[in-house]
């Protein structure tokens, strides 16, 4: 029992812990989080679009990119079909843009393909389902002029978010962006995610471009930059609007690739965790990322522990009343007495409301109605506890099913 106790003694202090850090980086950068940076002069710029079986998306994908405000003497546009067997190549084709096909091969190698073609001295990734801001691309340039930098990300958002599960979603990627721009004063953005990210084609090609043995390309190959001592930025103000799942069915599905794919990173990188040579990736970033998910886990574990505990005390007690042949609905009561272990527990609940309401908030979402107090409590109380069962479940495929596709 006292296992159980210092677990989640331990539980609760990293988690206080790690919402304190958040709350102390963003009131320290809080006025300068959306500032724009200024530069001397912008670079050649390709970006690229892998597609994939894209055809409701891709017309709509690439109208948004030539939208952009961009020089037109130093902006190249390339769609890599990977394969596709519905109407893709014709609508992108259609388009008047560069399109080149290859087999099916994964995401990883259409955007090594764009790479190897692309003359921008920038490379930028766009999946064939987001949707950049006009301005996008002139705010994210400038973080370049610092050779240091390697790659630069944007701001997420949810295209059009209707029903339940997407209103959820839409929370979680205003949550995700205010993160990682905190992340990014620690020089920690572990993640250049598929939607916008901009990358130095030299380094990118210095590195061996994106690897296509894990799941997740855009978490493995920041970390692989990290480890080079390289620097990635996190743009606020630019944003890119993404489609998301509107099933749950694919929304596990799609969970599921990222968690496995970001525990194929961390173990490949394993080596590299508290090596003072490596910086803030050895020191910071791999251990954050993994002791994420093992305070997930272990809050799953903790939890199935208690339901199971009470349930079979439950059972005990109707068992035992009934062989006494007393009534034990007469003699049942629910007891609310507070101890140190609920104090704690409603602690750490109450105090990440006050953390979304603050990253919701500072991400301009507007919170003051009903019905997005009550998806607020549904996303802390239901949805972030699908994320450990999930979790769980990766290790297990990943465990039984050690090869894992796209």
């Amino acid at each position: 029992m006292y296992i159980i106790d210092y677990m989640f003694l331990g539980f609760t202090f990293i988690s206080l812990y790690m919402v304190s850090l958040f709350m102390i980086l963003f009131l320290k950068n809080r006025k300068q989080m959306f500032d724009d940076v200024q530069m001397t002069h912008l670079p050649s710029l390709t970006i690229i679009i892998p597609a994939y079986n894209e055809e409701d998306h891709i017309t709509e994908t690439i109208h948004a990119v030539k939208r952009l405000s961009y020089p037109e003497d130093l902006f190249e546009l390339i769609v890599v079909d990977d394969g596709s067997t519905d109407k893709t190549v014709e609508k992108a084709r259609a388009e008047g843009v560069l399109v080149v096909s290859q087999d099916n091969s994964g995401k990883a190698a259409a955007l090594n393909r764009g790479v190897k073609l692309a003359k921008g001295d920038i490379v930028g990734c766009i999946d064939a389902d987001s949707y950049p801001m006009k301005d996008a691309l002139l705010k994210m340039a400038p973080y370049f002029d610092d050779s240091r930098v390697a790659a630069v990300t944007s701001s997420i958002f949810v295209k059009n978010p209707k029903g339940f599960l997407e209103n959820l979603q839409e929370m979680e990627y205003l949550l995700i962006a205010w993160n990682r721009k905190l992340l990014d004063y620690l020089n920690s953005v572990y993640v250049t995610p598929g939607p916008l990210s901009l990358y130095r084609k030299e380094v990118l090609e210095g590195v061996g471009g994106f690897d296509g043995s894990v799941l997740t390309e855009d978490i493995e190959i920041a970390w692989r930059l990290q480890k080079e001592g390289y620097r990635i930025r996190m743009v606020l103000p630019a944003r890119v609007y993404t489609t998301v799942p509107s099933s749950l069915r694919k929304w596990w599905s799609q969970r599921l690739r990222w968690d496995i794919g970001g525990i194929q990173t961390a173990n490949a990188y394993k080596s590299a965790c508290f090596k003072r040579r490596h910086g803030i990736f050895g020191m910071f970033i791999i251990p954050y990322f993994s002791l994420s998910i093992f305070i997930s886990l272990i809050g799953l574990g903790l939890f199935l522990y208690l339901i199971t505990l009470r349930a079979s005390n439950l059972i005990e007690f109707l068992h035992y009343a009934q062989m006494v042949g007393m009534n034990p609905f007469k003699s049942f009561s629910i007891n609310l007495y507070p101890n140190v272990f609920t104090v704690l527990g409603f602690t750490v609940f109450f105090l990440s409301l006050v953390y979304l309401v603050v990253g919701l908030r500072a991400m301009d979402k507007k919170i003051l109605n009903i019905r997005t107090f009550f998806e607020m409590l549904i996303y802390l109380s239901v949805y972030l506890f699908m994320f450990p069962i999930l979790l769980a479940q990766s290790f297990w495929r990943l465990l039984v099913y050690k090869k894992q596709k796209w």
